[in-house]
């Protein structure tokens, strides 16, 4: 099975919008940017994305982006995905 590789665009991401996500990645999935799961299926990484500041915060699933991402909607798009 292929890595799938989570995306945080930091492009235009308030500091405390992104501590607030990362705290979700933590909590779902145990891992922070450069980490990778226990079970190795999953990768975080933050990058610059090049999207439009109004779109953010922008995460990545994939190719898949997802706009304007609360942390609620984080927890349920890793949920919703099987990535816990």
């Amino acid at each position: 099975m292929p890595i799938t590789r989570i995306e945080l665009c930091i492009d235009g991401l308030d500091v405390s919008v992104r501590e607030a996500l990362l705290e979700v990645f933590w909590e779902e999935l145990k891992i922070s940017p450069g980490m990778v799961t226990a079970d190795g299926n999953i990768e975080l990484a933050l990058a610059q994305c090049g999207e439009p500041p109004a779109d953010a915060p922008v995460i990545r699933i994939g190719s898949m982006p997802y706009i304007q991402v609360t942390p609620e909607r984080l927890r349920t798009l890793l949920r919703r995905r099987g990535t816990r």
